[in-house]
C-alpha cells in the first residue's frame, strides 16, 4: 500500500474517533441510547478499518452506520452532507488500492 492511502487511513480514522469519541460523551450526558449504540459500533467499525484484512467490512459497517446517521440527523432537521463524505472516503479507503494504476 503506498504511503499516502495509509496517511489518508490513519487521519481519517483519527478524526472520526475523535468525533465519535465526543458524540458518545454527548450521548452519554443526554441518555440517548441511539447515539450511544451508533457511536460504539463506529468507534469499533473505526478500529477494524486500520487493518488491510478487515478493511471491507469495516467500512460496510460504516457506511451503514453514516447511513442510519444522516436519516437520524434529517428527521431532527439538520442537514446530513457530512456522512455522505465520511461514507465516501470510508469506501475510497477499503476500495482504493484495488483499482489497477494506469
Amino acid at each position: 500500500m503506498n504511503w499516502h492511502l495509509q496517511l489518508l487511513r490513519w487521519s481519517y480514522c483519527a478524526f472520526i474517533a475523535w468525533v465519535t469519541v465526543k458524540t458518545l460523551v454527548s450521548g452519554y450526558a443526554g441518555h440517548d441510547v441511539h447515539m450511544l449504540v451508533l457511536a460504539s459500533v463506529e468507534l469499533v467499525a473505526i478500529a477494524a478499518l486500520l487493518f488491510e484484512k478487515s478493511e471491507r467490512p469495516a467500512a460496510i459497517v460504516l457506511i451503514i452506520v453514516y447511513a442510519i446517521a444522516a436519516v437520524l440527523t434529517a428527521a431532527g432537521g439538520e442537514m446530513p452532507i457530512r456522512f455522505a463524505y465520511f461514507a465516501a472516503t470510508a469506501f475510497f479507503i477499503a476500495y482504493a488500492r484495488r483499482i489497477p494504476a494506469t
